[in-house]
């Protein structure tokens, strides 16, 4: 009995060799369960189902529409484990829920707290939008979770000056979460009251792991925009090797650590987010409001997993530290679905 996984064969897809590195770890760490793991990847003869008992995709999205050939090929599979009884993680029918104007729709249906967003595939179409529109605004790509042509605009002049090249197509519009309000009542002076921030879950089928808190002066967090790039290709970098990190990028530090050795957050609110979804593996992005509740950015069920060349700070951070309990969170998952 094992675990089969599809994954996207030779030059197709994207991530080429995703999450090779925490197979590796894990063969070390759990051989046996390893050895239950069987791939199968796209563009190969259909797999052999006998003696499965959980087939998990692990494949770009949104499938259906950037990979046709992955997704029919993938779809055949999931038909045929469905006629099995085999359990299935992130099957390819759900594998295009992550684009942001569905996924919203989804989520808002679902009560979770997200916010609602306006979909667009030209200029024209954004600039009709504009009237039901409160400024500011965020503009993003409505199939892309890179943050390539996000754009913050903070009054319908500035999204017009925007260059036609630089809209993201198709795109959304959503309303702006300052997410520092609040907290200069409840921890006044602190980097949570005046730096934006956003934290990161992953999800394990009904277990949660917290990986990380960013916090950054600019209002579209992300790895490039963080207190911890920052300090990367500063001239006083010898500076922050010899002497650590100080303020800001320290606070980070303390935050983001208690963050990653915490049990997370909000776990009902992020299981639920990623069953309405239909997926049972993905990264949620979420900002935590003064008052203890969340706002959901997205969910990512094909997440990038950072190694120590392109990890913010990896030593101060203890990206081995970090690197391991992911890995350990991927062998409860597969041992639980072998279980």
């Amino acid at each position: 009995m094992g675990v089969l996984v599809v994954r996207h064969g030779p030059g197709r897809g994207r991530l080429p060799g995703y999450v090779d590195p925490v197979l590796a770890r894990l063969a070390e760490l759990e051989p046996a369960l390893h050895r239950a793991l069987r791939f199968h990847y796209t563009g190969n003869p259909p797999p052999d189902l006998a003696g499965a008992r959980a087939v998990v995709f692990w494949l770009g999205d949104p499938l259906r529409e950037l990979y046709p050939d992955c997704f029919a090929e993938a779809s055949a599979i999931e038909a045929e484990a469905r006629e099995r009884g085999l359990r299935i993680v992130n099957p390819p029918s759900a594998l295009s829920n992550s684009i942001k104007s569905v996924q919203a729709r989804l989520w808002l249906e679902a009560g979770v707290p997200a916010s609602p967003c306006l979909p667009f595939a030209s200029r024209a179409e954004l600039e009709r939008a504009l009237a039901g529109l409160a400024f500011p605004v965020l503009l993003k790509g409505d199939r892309m979770h890179s943050q390539d042509h996000m754009h913050f605009c903070r009054s319908p002049e500035e999204l017009r000056a925007l260059p036609d090249e630089a809209l993201p197509l198709p795109g959304i519009a959503t309303p702006f979460v300052d997410t520092r309000e609040g907290y200069a009542a409840t921890r006044r002076g602190t980097i949570w009251a005046r730096l934006y921030h956003k934290k990161r879950v992953m999800i394990f089928g009904d277990a949660i792991q917290a990986r990380h808190v960013f916090f950054s002066e600019n209002p579209i967090v992300g790895l490039t925009s963080s207190l911890g790039s920052h300090g990367r290709k500063s001239r006083r970098r010898h500076l922050v090797r010899i002497f650590g990190v100080w303020g800001d990028r320290r606070a980070m530090l303390e935050e983001d650590y208690a963050f990653f050795r915490s049990e997370g957050e909000a776990a009902d609110t992020m299981l639920r987010a990623a069953r309405a979804l239909g997926f049972g593996y993905a990264a949620i992005d979420y900002s935590t409001r003064a008052d203890g509740g969340v706002v959901l950015w997205e969910a990512n069920p094909y997440p990038a997993i950072p190694g120590p060349s392109n990890y913010v700070l990896p030593r101060e951070r203890r990206f081995e530290e970090r690197f391991d309990a992911l890995c350990r969170g991927y062998a409860g998952f597969f041992a639980r679905l072998l279980a």
